[in-house]
C-alpha cells in the first residue's frame, strides 16, 4: 500500500502555504479559525491563553535541529512512498526514478513472456515426441492393442485392458518379447538396440498347499525371480536378406527356471527393456536422439483371474554422440533462444538488485522514523494522552511491502528456470519431467511478474480495486473457509467410504474430493446421480443414500456456501467503494469521529453543538457516567481554549499526517487541463 492510500490529514493552510498563527483568530471567527490554524494535538484542557500561545509558538518558532530533521525525514519518506504516477489537486506528479523502474519492469515482463512462450512450444514438441512414441510402442509390444484404448471417454465406456485365459497370457508375453527384439526390422520408426540395451524379466508368484506338486505344507509363500531374456529366445536368419528374426517362448524360460504351474501362481510379471531411437525434423535438418526405458507389466496381484496389461516408458533426450552419430546436428530446445534467455537473466538480476535496495531502504527508513518519533513525537503531534509517545505499529508495518516479496520470489523462480535453459538445456540429457518442472517455475515467476505490475496502477483506486477487495475480505473469508473445511471433510469421508466401490467419481479419496469440489461449483448433477452402478451394490440402501447425500451436499454448498462467500466479497467491495468515494480526510474513521469532523469543519457560525462540546470539556464538575464517557472520547479528538470558545481537531497519529506537512517539490509544466510535476529529488 502506498502512502497515498493512508488515512487523510486534517491540516489547513493559508493560500501562501504557511501555517497561520493562532493570535490572528478572533472569538467571533471560531469556525474560520478552524480552517486556518494548524490542527496540532494539545491536551484537552489548557490552563490559560498564555499557555496556548506558548504552545503555538513551539510549532511555528523555528527550531533548527527539529525543523531540519523533520523536513529531511519527510523528504526521504515521500521519496520512498512515492508512486510512479500520482494525481493530487489537479496536478500530475511523475516520479522519474519510479517511472524508470516501471519501464524496466514492463520490459522484463515482456521478455519473460516471450521466453516462456518459446520454451512452452519446445516442451509441447517434446511432449508430442514422447506421447506418440509411447503409443507406437503400445501398438508394437501389446498384443491386440488398438486405437480405441487410447481415447479418454467420460464416463469410461470400456473395461480394463486385461487377459483371462492362460494361452492369451503366454501369447501376450511372447508377443511383447518377440516384438522388442524385432523392433529394428518391423517397426516403421527408427529403433536400434545398442550393446547395452537388453530386456530383463521379473516374476512374482506364490506357493501354497493347494498345488499338488508343491512341497509347501503350511501357509502361503511369496517368491520373486529375475531372469534375462535368453533361454526362451530363438533366432532365424533369412537366407536371402540375412535379416535375423526372433521368436520366443515364456514356457521354455519357466522350464529353465524350474517353475511349475507358473501361470496359475503368477501375481506379477514385468519385462523391463531399453531401446534407442532417433527423430528427424525436416525443416531444421536436425535430429533428436532418444533413450527409451520401458516396462511391460502383467499384473494380477490378488490372483482373481484378471491380468491387466500396461506399458510404461521413460524417454530421455540424449546427445547423438552417445549413439555414435557424431556428424548429426542435435536438436534440443529448438525455439528457446539463448539471446532472449540472456536478456531475461540481465533484467531479472537488475530487478532483484532494485528489490533488495528497496527492502534495505525500507528497513533503514523504519529505524530512522523510529528514532525520530522517540525524540520528536510529542513535539510534532502534541498527543492528548501523555503516555502516547510513538506511532501505532500498523503505521510502521507500511515500511514492509508485500509487493517486494512477490517480486523477489518471482525473480528467483524466473532466474532459476532461465539459467537452466541457457546453460544446461542444450548440453545435458533430460526427460519430459525436467521440462515440466522448469515450466512450473517459469510459469509461476511470469505470473508473479505480471501481478506485480499492478502496484504501479494505484494512482486511482479503480485500477487496484480487485486487490483492495481481497485485502478487505481476507480474514472474513479465512474464518468462513475454516468452518467450510470442517463441514466438507465430513461429506468427503462419508461419500468416499460409502460410494467408492460403486461410483467412478468416488473411486479414491482424491477423486472423491475432486468430485465434491466440482459439484459445489456447478458440475453436472444428473450425470453424478446416474453414474452409480446400482447393480453391483449389495443393498438398495446405497441407491437411496447416494440420492439423499448428493442432494443435501448440493443444497448446502451450491445454494448456501457459495452464495454466502459471494456476499462476503460483495460486502468488502461495497466498503472499498465507500472508502474511496468519501473525501480523504474522512477515510478510516469511526462514525463518531467522521460526523464530528464533518460538523466542525463545515459549520461556519457558532452552534449549540460546538458550544456544548466546549462546555462539556471545559466543565470540571462531576457528570453522569454517559457524559463522562462522551467527554473521554471527545478529548481524544479535539482541544479547547479557556479564553476563547475555540474547538480545534487533533492531528491524527499517522505517517500520512506527518508527510502532508511537506510540499511536493519538482519541475512543473502545463499538460493541457492540469499541471505535470516531474519529481526526481525533493529539496526545500
Amino acid at each position: 500500500m502506498s502512502v497515498e492510500e493512508l488515512p487523510g490529514h486534517f491540516i489547513e493552510m493559508t493560500s501562501s502555504g504557511k501555517f497561520p498563527r493562532e493570535d490572528q483568530d478572533s472569538e467571533d471567527g471560531d469556525s474560520a479559525a478552524l480552517h486556518k490554524r494548524p490542527l496540532t494535538r494539545h491536551p484537552a484542557h489548557i490552563g490559560d491563553e498564555e499557555e496556548d500561545n506558548e504552545e503555538v509558538l513551539v510549532q511555528n518558532t523555528p527550531d533548527s535541529d527539529y525543523t531540519k530533521q523533520t523536513k529531511k525525514l519527510q523528504r526521504e519518506l515521500k521519496w520512498y512512498f512515492y508512486t510512479a504516477i500520482k494525481f493530487k489537486n489537479n496536478q500530475c506528479f511523475l516520479h522519474i526514478v519510479y517511472l524508470a523502474i516501471f519501464v524496466a519492469q514492463v520490459i522484463k515482463v515482456s521478455t519473460i513472456t516471450t521466453q516462456i512462450f518459446k520454451f512452452g512450444n519446445d516442451r509441447s514438441n517434446f511432449n508430442s515426441v514422447v506421447n506418440r512414441g509411447h503409443i507406437a510402442l503400445r501398438h508394437l509390444f501389446l498384443k491386440d492393442w488398438d486405437a480405441t484404448w487410447e481415447t479418454l471417454p467420460y464416463p469410461p465406456s470400456r473395461g480394463e485392458f486385461a487377459l483371462y485365459v492362460v494361452d492369451d497370457l503366454t501369447d501376450a508375453i511372447n508377443f511383447a518379447v518377440k516384438s522388442y527384439f524385432n523392433a529394428e526390422k518391423d517397426a516403421i520408426g527408427y529403433y536400434v538396440r545398442l550393446p547395452a540395451d537388453t530386456m530383463v524379466g521379473n516374476i512374482e508368484y506364490f506357493d501354497f498347499p493347494g498345488f499338488s506338486d508343491d512341497q509347501v505344507k503350511f501357509g502361503i509363500h511369496i517368491h520373486e525371480r529375475s531372469f534375462e531374456i535368453r533361454n526362451g529366445l530363438t533366432e532365424t536368419v533369412d537366407s536371402k536378406t540375412g535379416e535375423i528374426s526372433y521368436d520366443y517362448s515364456i514356457l521354455r524360460e519357466f522350464e529353465h527356471l524350474n517353475l511349475t504351474q507358473p501361470i496359475k501362481k503368477m501375481l506379477l510379471t514385468t519385462l523391463s527393456f531399453q531401446l534407442h531411437s532417433v527423430r528427424v525434423y525436416e525443416k531444421d535438418v536436425k535430429a533428436r536422439c532418444l533413450r527409451i526405458n520401458g516396462k511391460i507389466s502383467f499384473q494380477d496381484m490378488d490372483n482373481n483371474g484378471q491380468v491387466n496389461l500396461e506399458l510404461d516408458t521413460l524417454t530421455t533426450r540424449i546427445k547423438c554422440a552417445e549413439m555414435n552419430f557424431t556428424s548429426v546436428i542435435d536438436q534440443a530446445l529448438d525455439e528457446a533462444s539463448s539471446a532472449v534467455g540472456g536478456a531475461v537473466i540481465a533484467l531479472t538480476v537488475l530487478s532483484l538488485l532494485i528489490t533488495v535496495a528497496a527492502v534495505t531502504c525500507g528497513i533503514v527508513l523504519y529505524w530512522r522514523t523510529k528514532a525520530y518519533m522517540r525524540k520528536y513525537f510529542k513535539q510534532f503531534y502534541k498527543p492528548a494522552v501523555q503516555t502516547e509517545n510513538d506511532l501505532p505499529w500498523r503505521e510502521y508495518a507500511k515500511f514492509f511491502r508485500l509487493w517486494d516479496i512477490l517480486v523477489f520470489v518471482g525473480d528467483i523462480l524466473t532466474l532459476y528456470g532461465t539459467i537452466w535453459i541457457v546453460f544446461s538445456g542444450e548440453s545435458n540429457s533430460w526427460v519430459l519431467a525436467t521440462l515440466d518442472a522448469f515450466t512450473v517455475w517459469l510459469g509461476v515467476g511470469c505470473l508473479l511478474s505480471w501481478l506485480c505490475l499492478l502496484r504501479y496502477f494505484d494512482f486511482n483506486f479503480k485500477f487496484h480495486l480487485l486487490f483492495s477487495t481481497l485485502y478487505r475480505a481476507f480474514w472474513d473469508v479465512m474464518a468462513y473457509l475454516l468452518c467450510i473445511v470442517v463441514m466438507s471433510m465430513g461429506f468427503w469421508v462419508c461419500g468416499y467410504i460409502v460410494l467408492a466401490p460403486y461410483h467412478v467419481k468416488f473411486k479414491s479419496p482424491q477423486t472423491a474430493a475432486e468430485s465434491l469440489f466440482t459439484l459445489a461449483t456447478g458440475d453436472e448433477l444428473f450425470a453424478t446421480l446416474g453414474y452409480l452402478e446400482t447393480k453391483k451394490s449389495g443393498h438398495s440402501m446405497i441407491f437411496w443414500f447416494s440420492r439423499i447425500y448428493i442432494g443435501i451436499y448440493v443444497a448446502i454448498f451450491t445454494v448456501l456456501v457459495i452464495n454466502l462467500l459471494v456476499a462476503i466479497f460483495m460486502g468488502a467491495y461495497d466498503e472499498i467503494n465507500k472508502h474511496y468515494t468519501t473525501s480523504p480526510e474522512e477515510r478510516n474513521l469511526g462514525p463518531m469521529e467522521k460526523a464530528l469532523r464533518k460538523f466542525l469543519k463545515t459549520n461556519t457560525g457558532k452552534s449549540n453543538l460546538r458550544t456544548s462540546i466546549y462546555d462539556l470539556l471545559r466543565d470540571e464538575n462531576r457528570r453522569t457516567a454517559g457524559e463522562m464517557s462522551l467527554k473521554r472520547e471527545l478529548s481524544k479528538l479535539v482541544r479547547i481554549s479557556r479564553t476563547k470558545k475555540t474547538v480545534v481537531l487533533f492531528k491524527p497519529t499517522t505517517l500520512q499526517a506527518f508527510l502532508d506537512e511537506g510540499d511536493d517539490v519538482g519541475r512543473a509544466m502545463n499538460c493541457g487541463c492540469f499541471k505535470c510535476v516531474f519529481v526526481l529529488l525533493r529539496n526545500n
